[in-house]
Protein backbone atom coordinates (compact mmCIF):
# COMPACT_ATOMS: atom_id res chain seq x y z
CA UNK A 1 0.00 0.00 0.00
CA UNK A 2 1.25 3.47 -0.83
CA UNK A 3 1.40 6.31 1.64
CA UNK A 4 -1.24 9.04 1.46
CA UNK A 5 -1.76 12.10 3.64
CA UNK A 6 -5.13 13.83 3.86
CA UNK A 7 -5.04 17.13 5.71
CA UNK A 8 -7.10 20.22 6.42
CA UNK A 9 -6.24 23.04 4.03
CA UNK A 10 -5.69 25.35 7.00
CA UNK A 11 -2.55 23.38 7.85
CA UNK A 12 -1.00 23.43 4.37
CA UNK A 13 1.90 25.65 5.48
CA UNK A 14 2.46 23.91 8.81
CA UNK A 15 5.18 21.31 9.05
CA UNK A 16 4.01 17.89 10.16
CA UNK A 17 6.17 18.29 13.26
CA UNK A 18 4.48 21.60 14.07
CA UNK A 19 1.02 20.12 13.86
CA UNK A 20 1.97 17.01 15.85
CA UNK A 21 3.45 19.24 18.55
CA UNK A 22 0.23 21.29 18.71
CA UNK A 23 -1.87 18.11 18.83
CA UNK A 24 0.28 16.64 21.59
CA UNK A 25 -0.01 19.81 23.67
CA UNK A 26 -3.78 19.75 23.36
CA UNK A 27 -4.13 16.03 23.97
CA UNK A 28 -1.84 15.75 26.98
CA UNK A 29 -4.59 17.07 29.22
CA UNK A 30 -6.16 13.67 28.57
CA UNK A 31 -3.35 11.13 28.67
CA UNK A 32 -4.03 7.43 29.12
CA UNK A 33 -5.10 6.42 32.60
CA UNK A 34 -7.61 4.26 34.43
CA UNK A 35 -10.42 6.74 33.80
CA UNK A 36 -9.49 7.39 30.17
CA UNK A 37 -8.58 4.11 28.50
CA UNK A 38 -10.08 4.68 25.08
CA UNK A 39 -11.64 1.70 23.34
CA UNK A 40 -11.97 -0.58 20.35
CA UNK A 41 -14.87 -0.17 17.94
CA UNK A 42 -15.81 -3.83 18.35
CA UNK A 43 -15.64 -3.69 22.14
CA UNK A 44 -13.37 -5.65 24.45
CA UNK A 45 -9.71 -5.90 23.46
CA UNK A 46 -10.01 -6.27 19.68
CA UNK A 47 -11.27 -4.29 16.72
CA UNK A 48 -10.46 -2.66 13.41
CA UNK A 49 -10.24 0.72 15.21
CA UNK A 50 -8.89 1.93 18.52
CA UNK A 51 -9.70 5.51 19.57
CA UNK A 52 -9.18 7.82 22.52
CA UNK A 53 -10.17 11.43 23.11
CA UNK A 54 -9.07 14.21 25.38
CA UNK A 55 -10.51 14.92 28.80
CA UNK A 56 -10.41 17.95 31.09
CA UNK A 57 -11.97 20.09 28.37
CA UNK A 58 -9.79 18.77 25.53
CA UNK A 59 -11.51 17.71 22.30
CA UNK A 60 -8.34 16.38 20.66
CA UNK A 61 -8.62 12.77 19.53
CA UNK A 62 -6.79 9.99 17.72
CA UNK A 63 -8.07 6.98 15.81
CA UNK A 64 -5.76 4.08 14.96
CA UNK A 65 -7.18 1.85 12.25
CA UNK A 66 -6.48 -1.43 10.52
CA UNK A 67 -7.65 -2.25 7.00
CA UNK A 68 -8.15 -5.82 8.26
CA UNK A 69 -11.41 -6.62 10.08
CA UNK A 70 -10.63 -7.03 13.80
CA UNK A 71 -7.04 -6.24 12.85
CA UNK A 72 -5.90 -4.62 16.12
CA UNK A 73 -5.54 -6.37 19.45
CA UNK A 74 -4.57 -5.66 23.05
CA UNK A 75 -2.83 -8.43 24.97
CA UNK A 76 -2.61 -8.70 28.73
CA UNK A 77 -1.85 -11.53 31.13
CA UNK A 78 -2.87 -11.26 34.77
CA UNK A 79 -0.23 -13.84 35.73
CA UNK A 80 2.62 -11.63 34.50
CA UNK A 81 3.97 -8.45 36.11
CA UNK A 82 2.55 -5.31 34.51
CA UNK A 83 6.08 -4.32 33.47
CA UNK A 84 6.75 -7.61 31.64
CA UNK A 85 7.50 -7.17 27.93
CA UNK A 86 4.84 -9.78 27.13
CA UNK A 87 2.13 -7.96 29.06
CA UNK A 88 -0.02 -4.96 28.17
CA UNK A 89 0.92 -4.56 24.51
CA UNK A 90 -0.86 -3.92 21.21
CA UNK A 91 -0.39 -6.01 18.10
CA UNK A 92 -1.93 -6.65 14.69
CA UNK A 93 -1.94 -4.48 11.57
CA UNK A 94 -1.90 -0.68 11.73
CA UNK A 95 -2.62 1.10 8.45
CA UNK A 96 -4.08 4.50 9.32
CA UNK A 97 -3.71 7.13 12.04
CA UNK A 98 -6.25 9.96 12.10
CA UNK A 99 -5.89 13.06 14.28
CA UNK A 100 -8.50 15.72 14.82
CA UNK A 101 -11.10 17.21 17.13
CA UNK A 102 -14.29 15.81 18.68
CA UNK A 103 -14.42 12.02 18.62
CA UNK A 104 -17.67 10.58 17.28
CA UNK A 105 -19.03 7.03 17.38
CA UNK A 106 -21.87 5.74 15.22
CA UNK A 107 -24.53 3.14 15.97
CA UNK A 108 -22.24 0.36 14.72
CA UNK A 109 -19.48 1.43 17.09
CA UNK A 110 -17.20 2.87 14.42
CA UNK A 111 -15.20 6.00 15.21
CA UNK A 112 -14.64 9.23 13.29
CA UNK A 113 -13.63 12.79 14.10
CA UNK A 114 -15.95 15.71 13.52
CA UNK A 115 -13.10 18.01 12.49
CA UNK A 116 -10.36 16.20 10.56
CA UNK A 117 -6.89 17.67 10.91
CA UNK A 118 -4.79 14.97 9.27
CA UNK A 119 -4.97 11.32 8.35
CA UNK A 120 -1.91 9.24 7.52
CA UNK A 121 -2.88 6.17 5.48
CA UNK A 122 -0.67 3.38 4.19
CA UNK A 123 1.53 3.02 7.29
CA UNK A 124 1.52 -0.73 6.69
CA UNK A 125 2.77 -1.71 10.16
CA UNK A 126 2.32 -5.18 11.59
CA UNK A 127 3.19 -7.14 14.72
CA UNK A 128 2.29 -10.73 15.50
CA UNK A 129 0.74 -12.05 18.67
CA UNK A 130 3.59 -12.63 21.11
CA UNK A 131 5.61 -9.71 19.74
CA UNK A 132 5.60 -7.98 23.10
CA UNK A 133 6.36 -4.30 23.48
CA UNK A 134 10.04 -4.04 22.57
CA UNK A 135 10.62 -3.34 18.89
CA UNK A 136 6.87 -3.44 18.18
CA UNK A 137 6.02 -0.45 15.97
CA UNK A 138 2.26 -1.08 16.19
CA UNK A 139 2.44 -0.84 19.98
CA UNK A 140 4.91 2.04 20.00
CA UNK A 141 2.87 4.24 17.67
CA UNK A 142 -0.50 3.67 19.34
CA UNK A 143 0.67 3.60 22.96
CA UNK A 144 2.68 6.80 22.55
CA UNK A 145 -0.31 8.56 20.99
CA UNK A 146 -2.48 7.34 23.88
CA UNK A 147 -0.11 9.29 26.13
CA UNK A 148 -0.07 12.38 23.94
CA UNK A 149 3.37 11.56 22.53
CA UNK A 150 4.05 11.60 18.79
CA UNK A 151 7.65 10.35 18.57
CA UNK A 152 6.69 6.83 17.49
CA UNK A 153 4.48 8.12 14.68
CA UNK A 154 7.11 10.67 13.61
CA UNK A 155 9.75 7.94 13.30
CA UNK A 156 7.49 5.80 11.11
CA UNK A 157 6.52 8.78 8.95
CA UNK A 158 10.12 9.89 8.49
CA UNK A 159 11.07 6.39 7.35
CA UNK A 160 8.26 6.38 4.78
CA UNK A 161 8.72 9.98 3.62
CA UNK A 162 12.47 9.53 3.10
CA UNK A 163 11.71 7.72 -0.18
CA UNK A 164 10.14 10.97 -1.43
CA UNK A 165 12.95 13.26 -0.29
CA UNK A 166 10.90 14.90 2.46
CA UNK A 167 10.34 14.44 6.18
CA UNK A 168 8.10 15.57 9.02
CA UNK A 169 10.15 18.79 9.01
CA UNK A 170 8.46 19.69 5.71
CA UNK A 171 5.08 21.38 5.38
CA UNK A 172 1.99 19.47 4.35
CA UNK A 173 2.02 21.40 1.06
CA UNK A 174 5.62 20.37 0.36
CA UNK A 175 4.82 16.76 1.23
CA UNK A 176 1.79 16.97 -1.05
CA UNK A 177 4.05 17.96 -3.95
CA UNK A 178 6.64 15.28 -3.16
CA UNK A 179 4.07 12.48 -2.86
CA UNK A 180 2.38 13.55 -6.08
CA UNK A 181 5.74 13.33 -7.87
CA UNK A 182 6.27 9.85 -6.43
CA UNK A 183 9.38 7.90 -5.44
CA UNK A 184 11.43 5.76 -7.79
CA UNK A 185 9.42 2.57 -7.34
CA UNK A 186 6.18 3.48 -5.55
CA UNK A 187 3.29 5.92 -5.62
CA UNK A 188 1.51 8.04 -3.06
CA UNK A 189 -0.73 11.04 -2.77
CA UNK A 190 -1.69 13.83 -0.41
CA UNK A 191 -5.08 15.49 -0.53
CA UNK A 192 -6.09 18.80 1.04
CA UNK A 193 -9.61 19.10 2.45
CA UNK A 194 -11.69 22.17 3.18
CA UNK A 195 -10.65 24.04 6.31
CA UNK A 196 -13.02 23.79 9.26
CA UNK A 197 -13.58 26.38 12.02
CA UNK A 198 -11.93 24.11 14.60
CA UNK A 199 -8.79 23.95 12.45
CA UNK A 200 -8.65 27.69 11.99
CA UNK A 201 -8.96 28.19 15.75
CA UNK A 202 -5.96 25.93 16.30
CA UNK A 203 -4.00 27.66 13.55
CA UNK A 204 -4.68 30.99 15.25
Amino acid sequence: MSLSVTYSASFANFTVDQYLSAWATGFKTAAHNASNTGGFNEGGTDGSQYAIRGTNGSNFAVIAESDTPTGLHYAWNASLPASDNQNHYLYGELDTVTLGNTLLRDASGNYSVQALAVSFDGLDLSAAQGAGRAGNDVHNVIYNLMQGKTSGLETVLDNLLADYGVSTNNTFAQINTALAAGPVAASAEAVGVQALPEDLALAA
